[in-house]
């Protein structure tokens, strides 16, 4: 079966082929089952006890009198403060102490940490004069774009607004000026009505599988509440670990442990987007190539059928 479909979040066209899996691949890599490492490297600027190697934190989560999370300075930012054209703070934020710990093994005490870093980094980035976006982001694998093995996730304060956000409030504008309603609050609504494609839907998010998007096997999380991430108290940080750990200990259970990016999309700083927008999180699963049919078109091709994805990776 072929059709073409429509990302309500994006606006991108997808076209929708059923089996496009399942055709032959000569070169497809076999994915490893999730590999036993130490705790601590000796060479990782990241694990505790080498704290010389990546300077001083700029921010940390103290459990115990340790940290058990922080942030820290990029020594290779992709933007700095340099000049008045295009400029932010980029930083990392080591998500844990413990070398070998991941998404795919990682607690909800640990995802609480990450996302409290989120929050405290969010909460002083925002205030820097001139910024207008501070930019969320995670790679985990090699097929991701990580150089390094151990968790981080990383943060790019910036003075424009990235054109991926601006594609997404675009839609979310022509949606309201059309309809008189929040997007975002719509697809909510219409997931709930369907129910086939939710994995979880808890107090303040929902976790599905979109029906039409770029990437094929995206996860997306959508916020039900217009909090900033700055603003996130306990129970919305609470809610989304339980989230976070529920859909990569299923995904793991699914995939196995494969490279995946997640792009946490917040609002812009340089007005009022509550009306239209809302806050989430795209987790996109680094399985599955481009060609030079997307490059060369802009169109892009799933394979992966939502329903049967997310009936796979509900969890309690």
């Amino acid at each position: 079966m072929k059709d073409i479909r429509i990302d309500s979040m994006t606006g991108s066209l997808v076209i929708y082929s059923s089996f496009r899996n399942k055709r032959p691949h000569d070169n497809k890599k076999k994915v490893p089952p999730m590999v036993e490492k130490e705790s601590y490297s000796k060479t990782c600027p990241f694990c505790k006890g080498n704290e010389h190697m990546c300077g001083e934190s700029l921010d940390e989560i103290i459990v115990d009198g340790g940290w058990k999370a922080k942030s820290v300075f990029n020594k290779f930012p992709i933007l700095d403060m340099s000049t008045d054209e295009i400029f932010g703070q980029h930083e990392v934020v080591v998500e844990s102490d413990k070398h070998n710990a991941n998404y795919f093994n990682m607690d909800r005490g640990d995802f609480e940490n990450v996302l409290n870093m989120y929050k405290m980094r969010t909460r002083d980035l925002k205030e820097v004069e001139g910024i207008a976006y501070v930019n969320i982001f995670k790679n985990s694998g090699s097929n991701s774009g990580a150089s390094l093995d151990h968790p981080h996730s990383q943060i790019i304060s910036m003075n424009i607004i990235p054109p991926e956000l601006e594609k997404e409030i675009r839609v979310a504008e022509d949606f309201y000026e059309e309809v008189d309603e929040n997007l975002y609050e719509y697809i909510i609504d219409e997931e709930q009505k369907n129910r086939t494609r939710i994995i979880k839907d808890s107090k303040f998010f929902i976790v599905y599988v979109p029906y039409a998007c770029r990437y094929s096997g995206e996860i997306r999380i959508i916020q039900k509440t217009d909090l900033a991430i700055s603003d996130w108290d306990d129970e919305h940080i609470e809610d989304l670990a339980y989230m976070l750990e529920g859909v990569f200990s299923k995904w793991f259970a699914y995939h196995g442990e494969i490279s995946f990016n997640m792009l946490v999309h917040n609002y812009p700083l340089d007005r009022d987007y509550r009306p239209i927008f809302r806050n989430h999180i795209h987790i996109i699963p680094r399985k599955y190539n481009f060609g030079g049919f997307e490059l060369s078109t802009d169109l892009f091709v799933c394979g992966v059928d939502p329903e049967e994805l997310a009936s796979e990776l509900r969890f309690d």
